[in-house]
């Protein structure tokens, strides 16, 4: 049995450590969808085709001076793809590509950020495609505006299709469409209130 003055002691060190603790995470931001941008291109026949993705969003806390209590989370809407050709939308949101009826959504969520040089930085987190999840590291700047409400996050990286089982049967040929997709992202961002 522990006596009623050591009780306190420990109720008391407890109390101080919690109150030196952060109490809260990276700076929290809205994202703008309306001014941001989640594009890819891949290729076709040895020619590039580009696209984007009408409708997503973002959970973004981000901080440079907070990289361990930064996270992303991306939310995609994949019978939002976009290329301009009505064909070839329609084939990307069906059953051989995104399958869209059965998986509506594609996330990249992520929580380990590394500093590559001045405003320069890189997330490993997982994307999860067609029910598939694999890490994909992402590298990025972030420019807060100067009054820092503000700030344009824009970045990139490269997918392999395949990996996530986007293009089935015939479509598995990369004689015909390449393995790598590139994704290329601005997002724009105001400090949550």
């Amino acid at each position: 049995m522990i006596g009623r003055a050591a009780l306190a002691g420990v109720l008391g060190l407890l109390a101080t450590l919690f109150a030196v603790a952060p109490a809260d995470a990276a700076t929290a931001w809205k994202t703008v969808v309306a001014l941001s941008t989640l594009e890819f291109t891949g290729t076709l026949s040895g020619g590039e085709f580009k696209g984007r993705f009408r409708q997503f969003d973002a959970d973004v806390a981000f901080d440079p001076a907070d990289l361990p209590g930064s996270r992303f989370l991306v939310r995609i809407q994949t019978a939002s793809a976009d290329t301009a050709e009505p064909d070839r939308d329609k084939a990307l949101t069906g059953a051989d590509f995104f399958a869209a009826d059965r998986w509506p959504t594609a996330t990249y969520e992520a929580s380990q950020f590394t500093a590559k040089g001045p405003g320069q930085f890189e997330a490993r987190g997982k994307l999860t495609l067609r029910g598939v999840a694999r890490e994909i590291p992402v590298t990025f700047s972030f420019k807060p505006a100067a009054d820092g409400q503000s700030a344009a996050l824009t970045g990139a990286t490269t997918v392999r299709r395949l990996d996530f089982g986007v293009g089935q049967g015939q479509w598995q040929d990369t004689q015909w469409i390449g393995n790598d997709v590139r994704i290329r992202f601005e997002l724009i961002l105001h400090r949550e209130k």
